[in-house]
């Protein structure tokens, strides 16, 4: 009678068991103490230690997760970053190529700005002296247009190769210091901080 009594015990035991692991986790959560009355020590201390080992393998796994997702997020920034490194490279180099062209183009017209100079200092009736001021004008207008600046040294001025080009030296007169501008044969140009052309001149030896 007691044997019997005995298999029936681990019979619940074992039917307890089972409905354990085929409950929902929320009903285990629920009904836990219920469940936990029909096991013996054994039993239940074999099921703790399974859902530990369970949980463990889901927290490696979660840490595994947010690892590879912090690796996926920090590709993303580097992606990002050089995209944007590209795209200002590439802006960099569309503007150099503008700045460049723009440059070569004014180089090749700023030889008319000097023959107008130069058509000035002649004699000329008041009306031809007019009209070559307004082309002067409209000349000295484009290049403003365009970003171009003129700048020229003063005659009497120290000579700085940063700014000028001397074409040519010439004998100092009385008063005249050595290495100072005697004439100015053209203007210089700038486009930024960028010359376009140095300013043409005489320096006295």
């Amino acid at each position: 009678m007691a044997e019997k009594a005995k298999k029936k015990d681990e019979k619940e035991e074992l039917k307890a068991e089972e409905e354990i692991k085929s409950e929902p986790k929320s009903k285990i959560e629920d009904e836990d103490a219920a469940y936990i009355e029909k096991l013996s020590e054994k039993k239940a201390k074999k099921l703790l230690a399974e859902y530990i080992a369970a949980n463990k393998e889901l927290s490696d796994e979660v840490e595994k997760l947010k690892a590879e997702a912090e690796e996926n997020h920090n590709d993303y920034l580097r992606a990002r970053a050089d995209c944007e490194n590209v795209r200002k490279r590439k802006a960099e180099e569309v503007r150099a190529a503008y700045d460049d062209g723009r440059t070569e183009a004014v180089s090749k017209i700023l030889a008319i700005g000097d023959s107008l100079d130069w058509a000035l200092k002649m004699e000329l009736d008041d009306k031809t002296r007019e009209g070559i001021e307004k082309l002067v004008k409209k000349f000295n207008d484009t290049l403003d247009g365009l970003g171009v600046k003129e700048f020229s040294p003063e005659a009497g001025s120290e000579f700085d190769p940063n700014v000028a080009a001397a074409v040519m030296q010439v004998d100092g007169e009385d008063g005249e210091k050595s290495g100072t501008i005697k004439q100015v044969f053209g203007r210089g140009y700038k486009l930024g901080d960028k010359i376009i052309r140095y300013a043409q001149v005489s320096v006295v030896k």
